[in-house]
């Protein structure tokens, strides 16, 4: 049995110290140099994952909140062609590097995998179709039953309807509020999400 990095060990203790007491900028921080320090380390390479997971789910829903925002900011109507702002490219981005860190540390995990594909998917349907669908089905090959995956593809390989495969809430045009009589309120169909309730989800 190989012997314990005493340098991660401590970065470890000192991570699950932060968790215990809800620092999680701490926790994450320091399990990333436990990480640096001996990536071999199952019990580092489990915390790091646990806790740049909820990272990466994060920011994946920053990079959705900030294009429903842009939208609704510059008033783009529904059927209209058009290109993300460069701060929602960069959250983008942003999250994307935060599946691609975590899949450096655990490149089989099919739950990274699966997000990875849907993020891909949701930043743009046209390119990330391909890219997605090749990570759903490397998943798929090797475990036919999850079902999960199997219906991600279909999602992915079949244009929606209810949107018109934009991908948006048709209900608010993808803004996530609805206004009546000048009263804004939270579009209830998508929940203020401004994605389709259909296959946004994804």
């Amino acid at each position: 049995m190989p012997a314990r990095d005493s340098v991660a060990d401590d970065l470890l203790g000192q991570a699950r110290a932060a968790v215990e007491r809800g620092d999680a900028v701490a926790a994450t921080d320091l399990v990333a140099r436990a990480f640096a320090a001996d990536p071999s380390d199952p019990h580092v390479r489990d915390l790091y994952v646990g806790l740049h997971l909820a990272r990466a789910i994060r920011l994946a829903a920053t990079a959705r909140e900030a294009r429903r925002a842009d939208i609704a900011r510059r008033a783009i109507p529904y059927d209209t062609e058009f290109r993300d702002s460069p701060n929602v490219e960069a959250a983008f981005e942003e999250a994307l590097r935060a599946h691609d860190d975590l899949l450096g540390a655990d490149p089989g995990n099919e739950k990274v995998l699966v997000m990875k594909a849907a993020l891909l998917f949701r930043r743009d349907r046209e390119k990330g179709r391909a890219e997605a669908l090749e990570i759903l089905q490397r998943i798929q090959e090797v475990h036919p039953e999850n079902r999960q995956v199997a219906y991600a593809i279909k999602k992915v390989e079949r244009p929606c309807p209810r949107c018109g495969d934009t991908g948006f809430c048709p209900y608010c045009a993808g803004r996530g509020t609805k206004t009546f009589v000048r009263v804004e309120r939270r579009c209830e169909r998508c929940h203020g999400q401004g994605i389709c309730p259909v296959c946004g989800i994804l």
